[in-house]
């Protein structure tokens, strides 16, 4: 029997709501962790691009930045 298995097993065996909600939430956050928003090649450039207008000190404030 795999670790899956043996997890289903003493889960199916569980019959308090409290603790089988507690787990589902720790296997729903493991879920969101694992499938974190991945960046795109784009995304990651438009980073980079700003790191290098930081570190040149091409900077705008907050006010500057959000003036259209």
């Amino acid at each position: 029997m795999n670790i899956k298995e043996k997890i289903i097993e003493r889960v199916n065996d569980i019959n308090d709501p409290q603790l089988l909600d507690e787990l589902l939430q720790a296997i729903e956050l493991e879920h969101e962790i694992e499938h974190f928003h991945q960046l795109t090649s784009e995304e990651k450039m438009a980073i980079d691009e700003g790191i290098k207008d930081a570190d040149a000190g091409s900077l705008h404030s907050n006010t500057e930045a959000s003036q259209p």
